[in-house]
């Protein structure tokens, strides 16, 4: 038997981990708006089943935007020394699978570039940013009608303005 290594497990018990701390998270009643970003190959060694865990955030409105790393001939050091590397192809379809059920999106990675740019289209569709407006029309709005209202109800009560 083979011991499962962390890049393996890291993808399964860090979504599960997350989706736990997210809920936990809460200000003045409410949770904080939030998405996970799940870097994996996408196989599932121990835990959870990760597509209920992404139906899971899906119902708590958390999406998952998943990363497949690796290619196909990917491969990790044995924890043997003298066993043969471990394989470890990416399984985008699963990967695909937890960013439907979660209402995320999902991305295949090959390299360090794409993962850059991925990161980049990832920081600014979940990003918040903070702005001011300007609200003082709504109450000038809000006080005209407030006194032509006055007005109205003047007029039919004592018949004639104020």
């Amino acid at each position: 038997m083979v011991d499962a290594q962390p890049a393996q497990l890291a993808g399964d018990v860090v979504a599960v981990a997350a989706l736990e701390g997210i809920s936990r998270d809460r200000k003045n009643g409410r949770r904080p708006p939030a998405a996970i970003v799940l870097l994996s190959d996408g196989k599932t060694t121990t835990g959870r089943d990760p597509v209920q865990v992404a139906r899971q955030a899906g119902r708590a409105k958390v999406p998952i935007f998943t990363v497949a790393l690796g290619t196909p001939g990917a491969t990790i050091p044995n924890p043997y020394p003298y066993a043969s590397p471990l394989p470890v192809p990416p399984d985008p379809v699963t990967l695909r699978r937890i960013a439907s059920e979660s209402k995320g999106r999902a991305y295949t990675v090959e390299d360090a570039g794409e993962l850059s740019t991925i990161y980049q289209r990832l920081g600014s569709s979940i990003g918040t940013r903070k702005r001011q407006q300007e609200i003082t029309a709504v109450f000038a709005i809000g006080g005209l009608v407030l006194l032509a209202g006055a007005a109205a109800a003047s007029l039919r009560w004592s018949g004639r303005l104020p």
